[in-house]
């Protein structure tokens, strides 16, 4: 539920023009939620020496939130300048 709140709030951002820093904030939150339901499968692997594996994991998880960010405030930006375009 958490991801779903702050994926809808960084594209209401886009929708009311907020500016893009936005994005990397709502990045570092989606990260964050997934380090929190995973965090006892990475303290395992960093206990069995896994911990680069760790450290690609969460680097690909903060990338996703990226993409995913950017993706919604874009959704949110392009709605915004269509709602525009019809006044």
């Amino acid at each position: 539920m958490l991801g779903f709140l702050a994926i809808m709030a960084v594209a209401l951002c886009g929708l009311a023009g907020v500016p893009a820093w936005t994005v990397p904030v709502a990045a570092l939150a989606l990260a964050s939620v997934s380090y929190a339901r995973h965090y006892p499968l990475f303290r395992r692997a960093a206990d069995l020496g896994l911990q680069d594996a760790v450290d690609q994991t969460l680097v690909r998880s903060l990338t996703n939130g990226l993409v995913a960010s950017a993706a919604a405030y874009g959704c949110g930006a392009a709605f915004r300048f269509l709602s525009l375009g019809w006044q």
